[in-house]
């Protein structure tokens, strides 16, 4: 138990390491051991709280331990104990507070009648009887899966979009890492497609002219470009993106590749603009308020009659019935809402992370997939490499992944980004991993 909880803790770090989540994000590493176990092997990675508009967004960034954590079946007892912490129980907290108060004085209106406390019955005659309910209830049913039904498209929608993004900034990273030859034009390029879904973030989760965008647009963009380049795109604004655009058009037409790679790249560069397309219009039209404001009044008039239906059968009982069924109705509809609007719940500081990270990774591989492609352009043997990482025992092994390493940087800083220079004379490499091989091999 202590080696596994080691290994644990050992990965966790590594992964914290790597960006994949936030320490604000492990309350739980303060709280018991068996809570600290779980932690280390579901929450290193997920789920990433957000703070968006003042409020702490739950945004889970799944991989193959979450999506175990998720299955298993004791999520029952999870989700149970937790529904009073929950998003949606703090949201409806206001409706449920008025139905509560609404079913209280209906109780207490039949039970004064009852004791004869009260001379005057208002609905003497009246026989209460659930009819009405069963008549309606179909069509509140088709009203909340209309509307769960289209806010779940939207959903989905905003999520292609950003899934077309994150394909098109990796081929667009991919063919330049292959064709563009001067690394300052490729550094210049990566800046940029990095740049990019971060301006597009900002912009749907801020209004313009909101005074706070800009100061989101500096804090965001400062750990990707350079700060002259921050100042030109701030004086670009409001729409940020569109200027990403115009500067990744220009660097793909300056980088001369000739007509045909430079039109393959700028299609590439399209599927941005398509991406932003799609996000801008979930964003500015939404479901028709007319069904959204219909869905909200039929809810609120069949939960505040319910307690008239319930008192013959429920007596006191009916108050908490009241709120039980108000709590599972308004929750679907209150869902609905939430997600209409994915861009403040969707995990983007995630995906905008993922993709500068992959972008990087492109340009810093670029050595070791050349090498590969030509090994006579190589500055150490491919033999001497199969043979040591045959000699570990194990392609996984620490001292396998230091030797990549090793190769990509000696390639990187040597032989630079091109490769070897294929002039015949090659430099001699002295280190532990590879032997001194001449670049220019019969």
């Amino acid at each position: 138990m202590p080696g596994m909880m080691m290994v644990a803790s050992i990965s966790c770090s590594a992964k914290l390491r790597l960006g994949c989540a936030s320490p604000r994000a492990l309350p739980c590493l303060l709280r018991s051991s068996v809570s600290r176990r779980i932690c280390l092997r579901v929450r290193a990675e997920s789920p990433i709280i957000e703070e968006v508009a003042g409020r702490r967004i739950n945004a889970p960034v799944f991989n193959r331990t979450r999506w175990a954590y998720h299955q298993n079946t004791g999520r029952y007892i999870r989700h149970l104990s937790s529904i009073f912490k929950s998003v949606t129980f703090r949201n409806l907290q206001g409706p449920l507070s008025v139905l509560s108060l609404v079913s209280c004085l209906v109780v207490l209106y039949r039970t004064l009648l009852e004791l004869g406390i009260l001379p005057l019955d208002v609905f003497e005659g009246v026989r209460f009887t659930d009819v009405p309910f069963q008549l309606t209830s179909f069509a509140l049913s088709l009203l909340l899966v209309f509307r769960t039904d289209a806010s779940y498209s939207r959903w989905c929608a905003a999520m292609d979009a950003w899934g077309t993004l994150r394909n098109s900034a990796s081929q667009l990273v991919r063919k330049a890492a292959a064709w563009v030859d001067s690394p300052a034009a490729l550094q210049r390029l990566v800046r940029w497609v990095g740049a990019f879904p971060l301006c597009l973030m900002v912009e749907l989760r801020h209004d313009q002219g909101d005074p706070e965008m800009e100061v989101a647009i500096r804090k965001e963009l400062r750990e990707v470009l350079r700060p002259h380049e921050v100042e030109q795109v701030v004086a670009s604004g409001p729409y940020y993106h569109q200027f990403c655009l115009s500067v990744l058009t220009a660097l793909v037409e300056a980088a001369q590749l000739g007509e045909s790679r430079e039109a393959t790249m700028l299609d590439d560069v399209h599927g941005f603009n398509e991406a932003a397309s799609e996000c801008e219009k979930i964003m500015r039209f939404p479901i028709p308020l007319t069904y959204t404001r219909h869905t909200s009044r039929f809810m609120l008039i069949y939960l505040a009659a319910l307690p008239l239906a319930l008192y013959d059968s429920c007596d006191w009982a009916a108050v908490p019935v009241t709120l039980v069924i108000a709590f599972l109705l308004l929750g679907i509809e209150d869902i609905g809402v939430q997600i209409e609007e994915p861009f403040s719940i969707l995990p983007l500081p995630a995906v905008c992370a993922d993709l500068r990270v992959t972008a990087q990774r492109a340009i810093a591989q670029r050595a070791m997939v050349r090498c590969l492609a030509d090994p006579d352009a190589c500055k150490f043997d491919p033999e001497d490499l199969d043979r040591n990482m045959r000699r570990t025992g194990d392609v996984n092994s620490s001292e396998a992944l230091d030797t990549i390493a090793a190769a990509n940087v000696i390639n990187m800083v040597v032989g630079g980004p091109g490769g070897g220079s294929g002039d015949g004379a090659g430099e001699a490499l002295s280190t532990k991993s590879f032997s001194p091989v001449s670049t220019n091999r019969a």
